[in-house]
């Protein structure tokens, strides 16, 4: 399946590239990581490209998008709503690491369903700010699935703790960080549980 990509204006006026697999069925809106881009979820669009249409962006300074300060995550939730209101309606978000965070914070608002690959629940100061999302994953409203890695996860002890009830976790004993990559067939069939064609 060959991808179709196009470039978005952000609502800060930068632009990113948005990657498209699938040309029917429910939308699914892809949130990479720190260091990585919109090519990290490839393998899923491919895979799911018969029944969904897979979206994936570079988020600000990765890929081929632009730099623009700031990069918290307020900021990196207005650019996915920009995405998300290029493509149309949205199934579900699907963050991964930095990328989960910012999807706990704008998915919500855009999307029917979220699922979290070892999400950023907690940040440290530094160049992105410092984040806190527990109470955001306690106030949640849409169903989402969240997927631990058993090995190396960033995900604390006890942050899952006080979780919303419409969030199910599970954790993927044998895999580390990168668990959409390491355990992709597992991973795959977590997304489409969350997103029936």
């Amino acid at each position: 399946m060959i991808a179709e990509a196009r470039r978005v204006v952000l609502e800060s006026g930068a632009t990113t590239t948005v990657e498209c697999w699938g040309d029917a069925g429910p939308a699914i809106l892809c949130v990479h990581g720190i260091s990585s881009s919109r090519r990290d979820f490839t393998r899923l669009g491919e895979a799911l490209a018969s029944t969904h249409r897979v979206f994936a962006y570079d988020q600000r300074g990765h890929g081929d998008a632009e730099t623009a300060a700031p990069m918290t995550l307020d900021v990196l939730a207005a650019d996915l709503r920009s995405v998300a209101d290029s493509i149309g309606t949205v199934a579900a978000v699907v963050g991964h690491s930095w990328g989960g965070a910012v999807a706990l914070v704008g998915g919500p608002k855009i999307a029917r369903a979220l699922v979290l690959v070892d999400p950023m629940i907690r940040g440290a100061a530094g160049p992105f700010g410092a984040w806190d999302l527990r109470q955001r994953l306690a106030a949640l409203k849409i169903p989402t699935t969240v997927l631990l890695a058993g090995v190396e996860s960033v995900v604390a002890a006890g942050d899952l703790s006080q979780a919303s009830p419409l969030v199910r976790v599970e954790t993927l004993h044998d895999h580390g960080h990168a668990l959409h990559r390491t355990a992709f067939e597992r991973f795959a069939e977590v997304v489409r549980e969350a997103v029936p064609a």
